[in-house]
C-alpha cells in the first residue's frame, strides 16, 4: 500500500492513542492529525477513528476470541482499528490486512509484531468477521445551518445542486455527501455552517430584540453564537470561553461569516468579568456529552457515576457564576448535550433552590429523529 493509503491510518492510529493517553476528544485530534492531508483522505481517518471509538467495547470482545489476552499499544489499537474496518466499512479484507502490516512496519514495530498483527487478522478474515451492520457504529447525520444574512434554503439547494433535501426550520438542510460541501466555495463564503437542528431549540428560548445584549458563557467553537447574532444583526453578543485555544474557534468562524456584532473573550464564568448586566446570558455547559454519544464516541467509554457526580457540580458552579450577569427580569439559559438527570433537572432544580431570584418557565427534551439529544431550560430573573 502507497503512502497515500497509509496516510490515513496513521492519521487515525495517533488521534485515537492521545486519545487513549488522556489528550483530549478524538475528533480534536483528528484537527491535528489531518491537517496536511486531502480531503478524501481526512475523511477516511475520520471514519476509522471515530468508528472504532464508537463500537470500541465489542471490537476488543472480538479480538479476545482471537488471542489469549489484548496486546500492548500500539498494537492493540492497530488491531482494533483494523478490525473496525473490516467489520463496519466496503474496504476490501487483503487491503485492511495490508495496510495492518505496513503501518505497524511505519511506526517501528519490530517484525515479530507485524507477523502476529498480520496473523491475528487472517484469522478475523476467515472467521468471516466483516460487515456486519451495527447502529453503533454508524456516523451521525450532518447539518448545516443557512446563513440567513446571505441566502435562504431555496436558494441554498439550487446553488449546493441538492435534490429534494430533508430540511428543518426552514434553516437546517440535511446533507448525505459531507466532502462536497466542504469544498464548495460558498462554505468559505460563510453562506453557510454545520450544525445539528438541535441547536434551533435554545434559540427559541432566548427572546432576543433589538439593542439587546447578550453573553454567551461557554461560547466555544461558536456555533450558537453564529446562529444568534445572524438572525439578530441588531442585537450585541459577547461570546468567552476560559481556553484561549478553543476562542480561537470562535474567532476563525467569527471571520468566516463576517459577524460585525460579536466581541470574543477569554472568560472564567464562574467569576465574570463584567461590571454590566445581560438582557439573556447562555450557559451550554460542558457535559457528559451522552446525548451526542454518535459525534463524541469517547463518551461511551468514559461515562461512569463518578464523572457525572463530578460533572454536575461544575455545572452547578458555572451557572451559578453565570446568573450574576442577568439584568431584572432577564433570560438565564442552561443548556447540555445530554439528557442524564445528574446533568439536566437535578442541576436546575439544586439551583433554583439556592437562588429564589431565579424562575423556570420551561425545559425541553429534544427527541426527534437526526436531532442531537440535548436538555435546555429557560429560567428568568425576577
Amino acid at each position: 500500500m502507497n503512502s497515500q493509503g497509509l496516510s490515513p491510518r496513521i492519521a487515525a492510529l495517533h488521534a485515537l492513542l492521545n486519545w487513549k493517553k488522556g489528550g483530549g476528544f478524538v475528533q480534536n485530534n483528528l484537527q491535528q492529525t489531518c491537517e496536511n492531508l486531502p480531503q478524501n483522505n481526512r475523511a477516511l481517518a475520520y471514519e476509522i477513528a471515530l468508528g472504532t471509538c464508537r463500537v470500541l467495547t465489542e471490537l476488543d470482545e472480538k479480538l479476545k476470541t482471537l488471542m489469549r489476552e489484548l496486546p500492548k499499544e500500539p498494537c492493540r489499537t492497530i488491531l482494533e482499528i483494523s478490525l473496525y474496518q473490516l467489520l463496519h466499512t466496503r474496504i476490501p479484507s487483503y487491503a485492511v490486512v495490508n495496510s495492518a502490516a505496513n503501518l505497524a512496519k511505519h511506526i517501528g514495530l519490530n517484525e515479530h509484531n507485524v507477523k502476529f498483527v498480520n496473523a491475528v487478522l487472517r484469522n478475523a478474515v476467515r472467521k468471516n468477521y466483516a460487515n456486519i451492520e451495527n447502529e453503533n457504529a454508524k456516523a451521525p447525520d450532518q447539518w448545516i445551518r443557512v446563513n440567513t444574512q446571505k441566502t435562504n434554503v431555496e436558494e441554498l439547494t439550487t446553488k449546493l445542486e441538492l435534490k429534494d433535501p430533508e430540511i428543518l426550520f426552514d434553516k437546517f438542510i440535511l446533507i448525505l455527501n459531507t466532502r462536497e460541501i466542504l469544498k464548495n466555495p460558498l462554505f468559505k463564503k460563510g453562506f453557510y455552517s454545520f450544525q445539528n437542528p438541535a441547536s434551533f431549540f435554545m434559540a427559541s428560548l432566548c427572546e432576543i430584540k433589538d439593542g439587546h445584549k447578550i453573553w454567551d458563557a461557554c461560547a466555544a467553537p461558536g456555533g450558537k453564537t453564529a446562529m444568534l447574532a445572524e438572525e439578530h444583526p441588531n442585537a450585541f453578543f459577547i461570546a468567552s470561553d476560559c481556553s484561549e485555544k478553543r476562542a480561537e474557534k470562535i474567532l476563525d468562524l467569527q471571520n468566516r461569516l463576517n459577524l460585525k456584532n460579536v466581541c470574543i473573550i477569554i472568560a472564567n464564568v464562574e467569576n465574570p468579568p463584567f461590571s454590566q448586566k445581560f438582557d439573556c446570558v447562555i450557559v451550554d455547559a460542558p457535559c457528559s456529552n451522552m446525548g451526542v454519544a454518535s459525534r463524541r464516541p469517547e463518551a461511551l467509554q468514559t461515562f461512569s457515576k463518578e464523572k457525572i457526580s463530578e460533572l454536575s457540580k461544575k455545572q452547578l458552579a458555572i451557572l451559578q457564576g453565570a446568573s450574576a450577569s442577568v439584568k431584572e427580569n432577564g433570560v438565564l439559559i442552561y443548556s447540555v448535550c445530554s439528557q442524564e438527570k445528574e446533568e439536566s433537572t437535578e442541576v436546575i432544580e439544586k439551583f433554583t433552590k439556592n437562588n429564589p431570584a431565579f424562575t423556570q418557565e420551561e425545559s425541553i427534551l429534544t427527541d426527534s429523529p437526526h436531532i442531537d439529544k440535548f436538555f435546555i431550560a429557560k429560567l428568568r430573573r425576577t
